[in-house]
């Protein structure tokens, strides 16, 4: 009895298939010799049509999982073309972006007689952002203490001129600092070049730009132009700084404090020139 029990379902299970086996040899038999089995030839038949509909249904099934894994690598090498196709769309917009900047570049070096390295931007200092910045050129490339950067800038008027970004103040064999003119340590002597008047002007720490004539009487307006003078051991002349950006009457009423609009946008700076001083 704990035989039975144990073993009952695979006994039934050999029963059925030996059933089975039998009932389709007598259906065989039965189509050579063209005998009517009568009801077993009916159960045959039925049991035919269930084997028949299940071995199409276990067919179709297999196709579909042949189709659907083919959809699916389809669908992965369309994803990974999509992908190629965007990256490709960056590159040619990156190329757009940049196509406005790289013309301003080449009218300005058409134009410019010094001995110049160019480098890119490959850091900031985290205490006042675009008022020190790293350049990837150094010794090696012939770059020294007080040499000076420049970018290429356009004008409103259409102009390309070189745009004072600042000086180098430390150099390492393969990488340079450099003090903005937006650094409260850069001091600069400019030339308004609508009054041809002189001053100086310092950056500060809220990365502002502001100065003051040495004629205390001289008087600026909006818009005028700045440039750097050539006073001083550093800069060359008319390297053009920014434009005022507003006048302030100071405690003194006969004096007047300018601010500065920087010509360079050091929010978008990536590629600078050094120009390579021979002191």
């Amino acid at each position: 009895m704990n035989f039975l029990k144990k073993y009952y379902m695979r006994i039934i299970f050999l029963i059925t298939t030996i059933v089975l086996i039998t009932l389709i040899g007598l259906s065989s038999i039965g189509r050579i010799d063209g005998t009517n089995l009568g009801f077993f030839g009916n159960v045959v038949s039925g049991f035919q049509k269930i084997a028949f509909s299940t071995g199409q249904t276990v067919t179709n099934a297999f196709y579909s999982i042949q189709d659907i894994a083919k959809m699916r690598e389809e669908n992965n090498m369309l994803t990974d073309t999509v992908h190629e196709l965007q990256e490709q769309v960056r590159i040619l917009e990156n190329i757009v972006n940049k196509s406005d900047a790289l013309e301003i570049e080449y009218e300005m070096k058409k134009n410019l007689g010094y001995n110049h390295v160019v480098g890119q931007v490959i850091a900031l200092d985290s205490s006042n952002w675009f008022s020190r910045l790293t350049i990837d050129k150094g010794e090696k490339d012939g770059l020294k203490k007080n040499d000076i950067v420049i970018s290429a800038v356009e004008t409103d008027k259409g102009v390309v001129q070189m745009g004072l970004v600042g000086v180098v103040t430390e150099t390492s064999s393969n990488w340079s600092k450099v003090i903005t003119i937006l650094d409260d340590n850069c001091k600069i002597s400019f030339r308004d070049i609508n009054s041809d008047e002189s001053g100086i002007i310092q950056g500060s720490i809220d990365g502002s730009i502001t100065g003051y004539f040495f004629n205390s009487k001289a008087k600026a307006n909006e818009g005028d132009s700045l440039v750097t003078s050539g006073m001083g051991e550093i800069y060359f002349p008319d390297l053009y700084i920014g434009k005022v950006k507003d006048v302030v009457p100071t405690t003194d009423a006969s004096t007047q404090r300018i601010v500065v609009e920087p010509s360079v946008e050091f929010t978008k700076l990536s590629r600078v020139y050094v120009l390579k001083v021979d002191r």
